[in-house]
């Protein structure tokens, strides 16, 4: 009984062959197949026998990839006092405060077109804050908002239900 090579390689018979792979095959194939998701240079990586070096090595090109795509530099000082939840950062310019939009719910501060326009911003909030109340003040190239603290902690009481095994006989 013979073996069915040919069912399970299914390339031709040329393809077996002993000088038809050529390595620039053997990476446009493997390019093809992860969707050009292999460095540019892949010889580099493998010049090296430590597999941590290289693990590394491709972390860190990868996270700087990702920190030239991030949005604008924005930073914001976010604290709290007994009474608020005090948000503040730089604006560019007075002319800035015309197209920024300031809204919030209990738990997040949001804000659109800063540091650019078309930008949105999400500010967590260290405590729970109520729904009115709120202050924003422009002074000094700083926007501060004042977020009122909620104070009203309401508590429920649960009541607990005792359930006793029934007796089997």
């Amino acid at each position: 009984m013979m073996f069915p090579w040919n069912k399970m390689f299914p390339f031709p018979k040329e393809y077996m062959k002993e000088d038809i792979f050529k390595q620039s095959d053997v990476e446009k194939l493997m390019k093809k197949a992860m969707g050009g998701h292999l460095p540019p240079n892949p010889g580099k990586l493998m010049q090296s026998h430590d597999f941590f070096e290289q693990s590394f090595d491709l972390l860190n090109r990868v996270q700087e990839k990702k920190k030239q795509k991030k949005k604008p530099n924005f930073q914001s000082d976010v604290f709290e006092t007994h009474e608020d939840v005090i948000v503040r950062f730089p604006l560019a310019s007075e002319e800035k405060l015309g197209e920024l939009v300031i809204y919030h719910d209990a738990s997040t501060c949001y804000l659109e077109n800063v540091p650019n326009s078309g930008n949105k911003q999400e500010i967590k909030l260290p405590c729970m804050v109520k729904s009115s109340g709120s202050i924003a003040k422009y002074k000094n190239g700083i926007l501060e908002i004042r977020i009122p603290k909620e104070t009203n902690n309401a508590k429920t009481k649960v009541p607990i239900e005792i359930i006793k095994p029934s007796k089997k006989k």
